[in-house]
């Protein structure tokens, strides 16, 4: 895994686990908050969601546990079909204990290799304020995953946006993804709508419409403007983030090269809406010290093809439905990343990039290369089932093959780059 991170930390097994501690109440509405009730005397000890694989990379995998109750957990894995390793979590002396979530990172693997894993659970309950009793085991259902490769022959990926919490698109995107063979699933942002508490947080990101959608296929995380805003936004990155608890990152498989971007808000920090409380025209800046620097490594300038995955698009050449200039207010083009393109442009054309894949517009649309931008935008669709698409892509050493469909599977828009 490559970014702006010192990638020396390669332990032979490096755990992380984020605990919080129990006794909160849950409120709310959705279907999100559904899979976040307490464990009761009725509902069997187990998982508030099936584990999530993140963060994919040539030597490493993270394992993200949501117990829906108090409880330890390790993880059991192997080359295969073994299941000989263990992976206990332990920190600074203690084994990981939480009722919201415990993250588990692998480092000891290898390129290109299929592992087999599963997760085991053990309920704690405490009689006084130290004394306690491990009770009520689950386990979660031997999974695989293989890690990436950037020797590999091939590169696939599937890509997700603006799902905002719709129940019947997610659904129907988990379907189509379990018909595609992809390395990795990039959902590039506008995941939720708003975090107001931090209750809501593993059905919104890791338990989405109940779907189990990333226990074999790792999933890679794009921030959207929406996926920052609400009280407890902030909590997000404790259950989920991108490598090394990044929100920008750079990684390779096969003949593909990926960045990922963070755009932030779409509107200027200073509006009034966010009361003082956000830098993401700092955050822009950083990422363009960070990008200038990545596309200059030599596992990036290697590859034949290379894309990048922001969440805002750079560029908007078409029509401009009416009420856009409304839902942003006068002066505000927020249906582009204005700030992410005066500060990324020149670097993009310099990378060689060929393709630009965002969201956030909700109109699906795509906006060839031409004098200016030798680069492609691509951008996918909105929330409601008869908006939404999904973006396939596969690379060999010759050719890149982009698909945009409809959550049917009809073909939107094609794309080939040699």
């Amino acid at each position: 895994m490559k970014n702006n991170l010192n990638n020396g930390r390669r332990d032979f097994i490096k755990q992380t686990a984020i605990g919080v501690a129990s006794g909160f109440s849950l409120q709310g509405g959705g279907f999100f908050n559904e899979t976040e009730k307490l464990v009761s005397k009725k509902e069997a000890f187990g998982f508030a969601a099936q584990p999530v694989l993140a963060n994919i990379g040539e030597n490493q995998i993270e394992i993200i546990v949501a117990p829906n109750d108090y409880a330890t957990a390790w993880v059991e894995y192997g080359e295969g079909k073994s299941l000989n390793l263990h992976a206990n979590g332990s920190t600074h002396g203690l084994m990981p204990t939480s009722n919201r979530v415990m993250r588990f990172t692998i480092s000891d693997l290898e390129p290109g290799k299929l592992y087999s894993y599963r997760v085991q659970l053990r309920r704690i309950v405490y009689h006084n304020k130290w004394k306690h009793d491990q009770i009520d085991e689950a386990a979660s259902e031997t999974q695989t995953f293989r890690t990436l490769d950037p020797n590999a022959a091939t590169a696939s990926f599937t890509c997700w946006n603006d799902t905002h919490e719709n129940a019947d698109t997610v659904v129907k995107l988990n379907a189509l993804l379990k018909k595609q063979s992809s390395d990795f699933l990039l959902w590039n942002g506008d995941v939720t709508n708003d975090i107001h508490q931090e209750e809501q947080i593993v059905g919104q990101f890791l338990n989405p419409a109940g779907q189990a959608f990333a226990t074999s296929t790792p999933l890679m995380i794009n921030r959207g403007n929406h996926d920052v805003r609400g009280r407890d936004a902030r909590y997000v990155r404790n259950y989920l983030s991108g490598p090394e608890e990044q929100d920008y990152y750079g990684f390779r498989q096969g003949p593909l090269a990926c960045i990922v971007m963070d755009t932030g808000e779409d509107k200027p920090d200073n509006h009034s809406d966010y009361a003082g409380l956000t830098g993401f025209s700092q955050l822009r800046t950083r990422q363009a010290d960070w990008l200038a620097d990545l596309i200059e490594q030599p596992w990036f300038t290697s590859a034949p093809f290379k894309v990048a995955f922001l969440h805002i698009p750079l560029v908007w050449e078409a029509e401009v439905p009416e009420r856009w200039p409304g839902v942003w207010g006068a002066g505000i083009q927020g249906w582009k990343c204005e700030d992410g393109y005066n500060k990324w442009h020149d670097l993009l054309v310099k990378s060689g990039i060929k393709l630009v894949i965002s969201g956030h517009t909700h109109h699906h649309a795509y906006f060839p290369p031409n004098k200016e931008r030798p680069y492609g935008q691509l951008i996918g669709g909105g929330p409601q089932p008869d908006q939404a698409t999904c973006i396939t892509g596969h690379a060999d050493k010759k050719t890149l093959t982009i698909n945009m469909t409809d959550l049917e599977g009809n073909n939107l828009k094609k794309l080939q780059f040699t």
